[in-house]
């Protein structure tokens, strides 16, 4: 029995820009089934969730999309200081740089991140943020790639922490040329990326796998508070963010900004104007190998999973998914979609998923259930408004 939605009824206007609000999407066709097992077993209990088919879903994707890791924390993981604490925004917060080393059969590596940790009473939540800016230069609105906005001021004058990551320490985009020889490939392998196994990992995961490293780094700090942090990211960087709190259950909130095509949106959901499959593999190291065997095939039939298994692995954690009004090569219906049909797993554990009454105007944000959603009017990017949501959304579930 395939999942279903309730039937869109939008119609069809061009404007002269693609925005969830003008596109008619069809509705998703024969989506895989989550909540039956392997065997054909119907899955009603948590119990049942957590034994039998939460192992199986992991195992499909990682072993179908994002590869299977060679390890994960290292035995020799370490941390250190570059520089002295400093006091910044006007003495609202204390700025620390950090570099972890680790070290594996090909070498040594290393990482850098920056945290910004506000000054009160308690052990601050925080929200890990992984993008290709230089961490030490991130929270600088006027620097380099100002897409991946990081409004630390904000941030932490709300009492939140925030930690920025730099991605390309642990594993170059895959334009680079030197993707499988450098960072955590370089360390753990595979170092030739056209001989990578089936299931060997790729570069999503890579990066996912350094979010975790900075959680464990935030573990260590008594200024922070390990049991409430989020992973957060947008676009390649919000499907990151969705690896890393679908496999790493210490992730106790996951964020993914206009994440797309194997991030939060529905492969089975036909949306002419979004990415797909095939065009996604223009960037095919960010997965493993297999995942490029179902570009051309009839997904109704061949592909027997799809991303709503991703953000189901979450709960019953916090999730949040967000898109913006005019990046429809994300699929923002398709994102939603994937949330909706993602919400039952919530409930297993007596929780609600995402509570909405069909696909939500711009600037909405559907903030009552364990799973959230909101429509940005806008572009590809981040922004203040959604960095304002995220944190909204983290009050309201007690942060």
């Amino acid at each position: 029995m395939n999942s279903k939605l309730t039937p869109f009824a939008m119609a069809f206007a061009f404007t002269g820009v693609l925005c969830a609000e003008n596109v008619s999407p069809s509705e998703p066709k024969d989506v895989p089934e989550l909540l039956v097992s392997a065997a054909g077993e119907s899955i009603t209990t948590r119990e049942q969730w957590e034994s039998m088919r939460r192992p199986e879903v992991v195992q499909t994707l990682l072993e179908q999309e994002y590869g299977v890791r060679p390890i994960e924390r290292p035995a020799d993981l370490a941390f250190v200081e570059t520089s002295s604490p400093e006091v910044c925004y006007g003495g609202k917060a204390i700025r620390k740089r950090v570099r972890a080393t680790y070290s594996g059969p090909g070498g040594r590596g290393e990482m850098y991140f920056s945290a910004w940790i506000p000054v009160r009473d308690t052990p601050a939540p925080v929200f890990i943020h992984s993008s290709p800016r230089p961490a030490e230069t991130a929270d600088d609105i006027n620097g380099p790639r100002p897409v991946y906005w990081l409004p630390v001021d904000d941030i932490v004058s709300r009492g939140f922490a925030v930690v920025a990551y730099c991605n390309q320490d642990v594993a170059a985009d895959w334009k680079g040329p030197d993707v499988a020889t450098n960072g955590v490939f370089k360390v753990f392998g595979p170092q030739d990326a056209a001989k990578r196994q089936p299931t060997e990992w790729g570069i999503l995961s890579a990066w996912a796998w350094g979010m975790s490293r900075v959680l464990d780094w935030v573990e260590t700090e008594p200024k922070l508070d390990a049991k409430r942090a989020a992973a957060v990211g947008l676009s390649r960087n919000g499907k990151t963010a969705l690896v890393a709190g679908a496999f790493d259950t210490r992730f106790a909130l996951t964020i993914s900004c206009c994440s797309g095509c194997s991030g939060a949106k529905l492969n089975h959901m036909q949306l002419w104007e979004s990415e797909n499959l095939k065009a996604i593999m223009v960037a095919k190291k960010w997965f493993c190998p297999n995942y490029e065997k179902y570009v051309g095939k009839d997904l109704t039939t061949q592909m027997p999973f799809d991303q709503h298994w991703l953000l189901a692995l979450v709960a019953p954690r916090l999730l949040y998914v967000s898109s913006a009004s005019e990046d429809a090569w994300a699929g923002q219906r398709g994102e939603f979609a994937a949330l909706e049909l993602a919400s039952p797993v919530w409930r297993l554990y007596g929780k609600p998923g995402l509570i909405a009454h069909g696909f939500p105007k711009a600037d909405v944000p559907l903030h009552d259930g364990h799973a959230a959603y909101h429509l940005r009017t806008g572009l590809h990017d981040i922004t203040r408004y959604d960095w304002q949501c995220y944190m909204d959304f983290a009050e309201g579930k007690g942060w």
